[in-house]
């Protein structure tokens, strides 16, 4: 199983302070708090660093990592991907999910399949499930709690409520 989970990519470097600029994936940055290192990925391969200090400006998140604070050094972070563990991971509040756990769910309105999750995409008003049906067919589907009935992510399985207008869109 992976239990590396991506909450970020770094976008640029601070070379005057030592560092690294990180444009975020997840809903809840804070979880950067909660740990001392994050894993930054090269080719394949997930390697710990060592956080020395954080900062937040304005939405941006920024980390200097130990024992790396030149312009070469910090060059080959730009592009890199980085990684959480899921043991470093913060417990949500109800009725909120992590992308990953929902990523593979199977949607149903009532007995009819939907698709399944491929993925959860961010928009401003909310995020949206991208489903792939038994024909490969794309479907994107608001992520609107209301909307559904029951969420499950341990048993991969989601249900939409009838009456939320999602269905009558299904023939």
């Amino acid at each position: 199983m992976n239990d590396f989970f991506l909450i970020a990519k770094v976008v640029s470097v601070s070379p005057k302070d030592g560092f690294i600029k990180l444009r975020m994936f997840s809903d809840h940055p804070e979880k950067l708090y909660t740990t001392n290192y994050v894993f930054i990925d090269f080719w394949g391969d997930k390697k710990k660093f060592y956080i020395e200090e954080i900062l937040k400006r304005g939405e941006t998140y920024l980390l200097r990592l130990k024992n790396f604070s030149t312009l070469r050094e910090l060059n080959v972070f730009i592009g890199r991907e980085v990684f959480l563990k899921e043991s470093d991971l913060i417990p949500l509040p109800g009725n909120s999910f992590y992308i990953h756990d929902l990523i593979g769910c199977k949607v149903f309105c009532s007995e009819k399949f939907l698709g399944i999750v491929k993925d959860v995409l961010s928009t401003p008003a909310n995020d949206v499930l991208e489903l792939i049906d038994q024909n490969n067919t794309i479907k994107l589907l608001p992520f609107v709690l209301k909307f559904f009935d029951e969420i499950n992510p341990e048993q991969k399985i989601i249900f939409v409520k009838e009456d939320s207008g999602i269905c009558d869109d299904e023939d």
